[in-house]
């Protein structure tokens, strides 16, 4: 279910890539890595989720998402261990975790990784203050250029640790999103 692999980067990194799109088990994966592995050198954990709306740890699911028609359609409910907004994922959108030691910890290189990866797929996006990522584009019907936010991050720092997770939309259902959340 997880694939292991290691990057040939200057400095040590370890990379786990999932191969399941159950939400259930790569937030319980993320979870495991987080609070069991010693964080020696940087890992960083890629996963997709089928359907999902993950909630953060102090949101009430009933006042966030539609729950009704979450059921109806097949849609899981999850709850990750950090803060942050209710978001929908399907398999159009990519999840990243970054775990480092927490003398090493800097969300900010953390977040030039995933810019520097999609320049690397002409996609030039930039990191925002708020720990958003977002492009240059205009919406559909729209001729005016403005940021539009394909990334949002949360964190959690814990005894020798350290955790910086977000989303990556890549082709995200758009129209979901007002049906569940």
């Amino acid at each position: 279910m997880l694939r292991r692999a290691f990057s040939s980067a200057p400095s040590p990194i370890q990379v786990f890539r999932s191969n399941t799109f159950d939400p259930v088990f790569n937030l319980a994966t993320e979870g495991w890595l987080f609070r069991s592995m010693k964080p020696v050198v940087p890992t960083l954990f890629l996963w997709r989720n089928d359907k999902t709306v993950v909630i953060g740890r102090n949101q009430n699911p009933w006042k966030e998402c539609h729950v009704q028609a979450m059921d109806r359609d097949g849609v899981v409910l999850t709850r990750r261990r950090s803060g942050g907004g209710a978001v929908y994922q399907d398999l159009g959108n990519t999840c990243f975790t970054f775990i480092s030691p927490i003398e090493t910890y800097d969300k900010h290189a953390d977040m030039l990784v995933i810019v520097r990866a999609l320049a690397r797929l002409n996609v030039l996006a930039e990191s925002t203050g708020r720990n958003d990522i977002v492009v240059k584009a205009a919406a559909a019907g729209d001729n005016e250029v403005r940021d539009r936010k394909i990334s949002g991050s949360a964190f959690e720092l814990s005894g020798d640790r350290a955790f910086h997770h977000g989303t990556l939309l890549i082709n995200v259902g758009m129209t979901a999103l007002p049906m569940y959340l």
